[in-house]
């Protein structure tokens, strides 16, 4: 499975196709993505069989789209697909239309879907490119500072986990997924029926 490895510094501090212009920067991450797609969708056409953990603490904040704090706890009561990425992954860019088409079907079965960012410039560097992806259903919060994403100790991006509406069992997915899918979607609701 392709995912983006973390590096010691955590993510880049200068944006990885700089002096490249728009158009190219976008023809790279669409045949980036569409490679990553067709790579995961020949491995797997569901979600790799994971064990359930006992989430950490949950009470770690991070921040809204209004710029308010916001704690994983705040969902308790509604499952939740929590997925971790950024605008320098390219891996996480290819999955992102799947998580918006995902998460109309999901919360009519009460999965609430949540981007986190993880970009150093928060939601003044996601917010416009999700708008450029046509990336609006899902909520979004940021980790800028990776507070979260450090205490939840995130091996690589795109990582999801599903947390149980109750908050005592989660399921990490390292890498991109089809979370469009039926089967996929079968398979969340399966992990949250046990």
């Amino acid at each position: 499975m392709l995912y983006t490895k973390f590096l010691l510094n955590f993510q880049p501090k200068t944006e990885v196709f700089t002096g490249l212009k728009a158009a190219v920067r976008s023809t790279i991450f669409a045949v980036v993505g569409i490679w990553v797609l067709i790579i995961n969708t020949a491995v797997a056409s569901g979600l790799p069989k994971v064990n359930a953990q006992t989430p950490p603490d949950l009470g770690v904040e991070i921040i809204d789209k209004d710029g308010q704090p916001l704690t994983l706890a705040d969902y308790k009561g509604s499952p939740l697909l929590l997925n971790f990425w950024a605008t320098w992954c390219p891996p996480c860019v290819a999955e992102l239309p799947a998580l918006e088409r995902a998460a109309a079907p999901l919360s009519m079965q009460s999965v609430k879907v949540l981007l986190v960012s993880v970009d150093r410039g928060g939601a003044k560097q996601a917010v416009p490119f999700l708008k450029r992806y046509g990336v609006s259903s899902p909520e979004l919060a940021f980790d800028a500072k990776g507070n979260l994403s450090s205490h939840l100790a995130l091996k690589g991006l795109p990582t999801t986990i599903l947390l149980s509406a109750d908050q005592t069992k989660s399921w990490v997915f390292v890498g991109p997924f089809d979370w469009d899918t039926q089967t996929v979607q079968q398979d969340i609701l399966a992990l949250l029926s046990r």
